[in-house]
């Protein structure tokens, strides 16, 4: 199965539809995305038991991000890059 070129419903923008996730839709009986991942991921979002984010200031850098936990009072938070670093350090260790 080749890359097949799809264009959103939602945005029109055109997007790839790649031989890898033919095969994942394909294996889960699923039918060809027609959004973007852009737009399937705002629609996922919108949806009532999406979870929901919570708005935070990273301690580390002072980035703005969302967490989908609330921070407890005392207890420091970091931003998804800060995380992932700190994470990428522990693994080298």
């Amino acid at each position: 199965m080749p890359d097949v070129e799809i264009t959103c419903v939602q945005c029109r923008e055109v997007f790839i539809f790649t031989e890898k996730e033919q095969e994942q839709f394909y294996q889960r009986n699923m039918m060809t995305p027609q959004r973007c991942l852009r737009c399937r991921s705002k629609k996922a979002a919108q949806r009532a038991d999406a979870p929901t984010k919570y708005e935070i200031i990273c301690d580390n850098c002072g980035k703005h991000d969302s967490v989908p936990f609330q921070p407890k009072t005392g207890r420091s938070v970091l931003c998804r890059d800060c995380y992932e670093a700190g994470r990428s350090r522990a693994r080298s260790v």
